[in-house]
């Protein structure tokens, strides 16, 4: 469970007072949340999503990062499971604002926020091409994606794809690159 703390930071001073500190933690209206911890499971699957994309992923023109940067959305502060950026990025900074695709794998208490809260927040940056949630009961993932470049309308769809089963595939049409369920669920379910 997500619990705030009796602690109002603006972003800048958020981002100092987490550096190095233990646990996990966001900044939602200036309030301090602490984040609940993981399970094997939810590691495991952080691990296998970022694995995938760092095999497929040019690394001279993408990083791609885990759990500890930061995502600057207006004023608050997020930190999700997965970040693809441009490589160009500076590596000192504990924040970025310009994410290409964003994953976060659910946990038991953050249905809701992954799935609706965060996901509107992530959908408003101008950077975002693709948010990826994934499930750690089921080999279950959920993706919203921007039309490809040139489309008329870029926009967001307001229901994800939702790719299921061992067998399923996502492709990520920003990276041009497709990964399997098989992949990021490896080991973890009977069947895969």
């Amino acid at each position: 469970m997500n619990s705030p703390l009796d602690l109002i930071l603006d972003k800048t001073a958020f981002l100092r007072w987490a550096e190095g500190r233990e646990g996990h933690f966001e900044l939602k209206g200036n309030r301090v949340v602490m984040m609940a911890g993981g399970t094997r499971k939810h590691a495991r699957i952080t691990n296998e999503i970022g694995y995938a994309l760092r095999k497929r992923l040019d690394p001279a023109i993408w990083r791609v990062t885990a759990a500890d940067l930061a995502v600057a959305i207006d004023e608050d502060i997020r930190y999700p499971d997965i970040i693809v950026e441009a490589a160009e990025s500076e590596d000192s900074e504990l924040s970025t604002d310009h994410p290409v695709f964003v994953a976060e794998v659910l946990s038991p208490s953050s249905l809701a926020l992954d799935l609706h809260v965060k996901a509107a927040e992530y959908m408003s940056l101008p950077s975002l091409e693709a948010y990826l949630v994934a499930a750690q009961d089921e080999a279950r993932v959920w993706l919203w994606q921007r039309p490809e470049a040139g489309a008329p309308d870029r926009s967001f769809p307001t229901l994800p794809q939702e790719i299921l089963g061992p067998k399923g595939r996502f492709v990520l049409t920003a990276f041009r690159l497709e990964v399997g369920l098989d992949e990021i669920y490896l080991g973890l379910f009977k069947g895969i």
